[in-house]
């Protein structure tokens, strides 16, 4: 690189202290989001995991209420 190219500042390196603080207060605001919705999204996980064990166990009972009957009938 020719020593002009190295002594120009880039335009993005004169950022007022303004925009970086608004800049870090943007990403603190995009981690409370992020945070918010990784536990909705837990707690999602968690009702769904709860409706398919009542539902898995519900079917295993009726498969051996319909097994049950199916022997009594021999």
């Amino acid at each position: 690189m020719s020593p002009a190219k190295e002594q120009t500042p880039n335009k993005g390196s004169d950022c007022e202290p303004a925009d970086l603080a608004q800049a870090y207060r943007d990403l603190a605001k995009g981690e409370q989001a992020a945070t918010a919705l990784e536990a909705n999204l837990t707690h999602l996980e968690s009702k769904l995991d709860a409706m398919l064990a009542a539902l898995e166990k519900k079917a295993s009972g009726a498969e051996g209420k319909v097994q049950g009957d199916g022997e009594s009938g021999k």
